[in-house]
């Protein structure tokens, strides 16, 4: 048995796709932080673009379905979401480490770090890699959840996970959020624009909830292999069933958000 790492969640998509899902189909609000990004962008259709921490690719593959034509290619520290992403026509991918990235100086006039920022050990030099491989007159824009996101869901879990001594782990906290992003960036661009857009998760019924849950195991410390996973999944499903049980009518309701920052590079 081994402990949850960034290698461990992001060698498969399947969880992030069930957390993606999540947020596409039981979002209040529905924020959209891809609508976001492409704003902040403001692309015309012929960068150049790298999007680092790429995952399994489907911003590239929004990309090129909305018509780009520049170059476009995604890194990510993890071999199985860069198989997934150059199986996708016309995006390129390859595995790499945000504070060291492959590529020249100025290659890019745009690039991309989403919900990414607070998995690298150190985050600033992540950032200065950011301004480094970005054109004079081009932009990096970085997304990142708030920290606060999800509490009342990952209370849950993290309480029936304590019992069997399991913790998160500190590569896959939040640790870059609302009250840092904006000093560290200081550091690196004369100039940023942040944006907050704060929405809920918000569920009727606890099936969607409890694999929502699930797929969050990893950061409140429960690897795929723990042998207390089968036994704390059972837990929280009784935890979830119980509390709709006990408020008939009622929504679970779980506040989260995100904040876009623009980061032109100067000319």
């Amino acid at each position: 048995m081994t402990g949850p790492t960034l290698s461990s969640e992001y060698g498969s998509p399947d969880a992030l796709r069930v957390r993606m899902a999540t947020h596409d189909n039981y979002s209040e609000r529905r924020e959209d932080p891809t609508a976001a990004v492409l704003k902040a962008l403001r692309l015309n259709g012929e960068e150049t673009l790298a999007d680092i921490g790429c995952g399994d690719g489907r911003f590239l593959a929004h990309l090129l379905e909305r018509g780009h034509r520049g170059r476009i290619v995604g890194l990510d520290t993890s071999p199985g979401m860069v198989a997934t992403v150059s199986r996708i026509p016309g995006a390129a991918a390859i595995v790499g480490d945000a504070e060291q990235l492959p590529f020249a100086t100025a290659e890019f006039d745009r690039t991309t770090a989403r919900h990414m920022l607070y998995h690298v050990p150190d985050p600033l030099r992540a950032l200065h890699e950011f301004r480094r491989i970005t054109k004079p007159g081009g932009a990096v824009v970085v997304a990142i959840n708030l920290t606060e996101s999800y509490a009342r869901t990952q209370a849950v879990i993290l309480e029936r996970a304590r019992a069997y001594g399991l913790a998160p782990i500190g590569e896959l906290a939040f640790t870059v959020g609302p009250r840092t992003l904006p000093g560290l960036l200081r550091q690196v661009f004369p100039y940023t624009r942040i944006e907050r857009f704060d929405d809920a998760l918000v569920f009727d019924t606890p099936a969607p909830l409890i694999d929502f849950a699930e797929a969050m195991f990893s950061f409140c410390g429960i690897a795929a292999d723990s042998p207390h996973r089968a036994a704390i999944l059972e837990q929280i499903t009784e935890d979830f069933e119980a509390w709709f049980a006990a408020n008939p009518g009622q929504r679970w309701r779980d506040p989260k958000g995100f904040l876009i920052a623009t980061a032109p590079v100067p000319g």
